[in-house]
């Protein structure tokens, strides 16, 4: 990872940490419904990932599945992302680096990032962490 943030796998544990950049994320999102999530990911075939800095603050969230694409090439997917950005943080970067770790665990050779929240503003605005693992060279989707 690096010197200012690293990955933490989220389960039943862990979860309470990253609670509060979800509900920043989605005010509506009740602690009830959070754990409840996470432990859906836990047991099924996703998992959850956050980036948290040295003082255990948590600034990204991802869930993640491993299937394949039309090629029938290990594909990570990865959903629910959820990035705070702050200035001059190297969120992205963390992420990416986290996210090309997974691949590489996993032996992937690709990666897709889903995008939930689709307007025509949106569309066009581009994703600072997909822009983050394309200058590490993965292909993104």
């Amino acid at each position: 990872m690096n010197k200012q943030f690293q990955a933490l796998p989220i389960d039943d544990r862990h979860a309470n940490s990253a609670y509060p950049l979800v509900f920043m994320h989605d005010a509506s999102i009740t602690t009830g419904q959070w754990l409840q999530f996470v432990r859906r990911h836990s047991r099924g075939s996703s998992r959850l990932i956050a980036i948290r800095d040295r003082r255990g603050v948590v600034h990204a969230l991802f869930s993640y599945r491993i299937d394949s694409d039309l090629r029938v090439r290990k594909r990570l997917s990865i959903g629910d992302l959820i990035v705070a950005h702050l200035a001059g943080s190297q969120i992205d970067d963390a992420v990416a680096n986290v996210v090309a770790d997974v691949a590489q665990q996993f032996g992937c050779q690709i990666v897709t990032i889903e995008r939930p929240f689709v307007t025509r503003r949106a569309r066009d605005a581009g994703c600072p962490t997909a822009d983050a693992l394309r200058r590490g060279s993965w292909r993104i989707n």
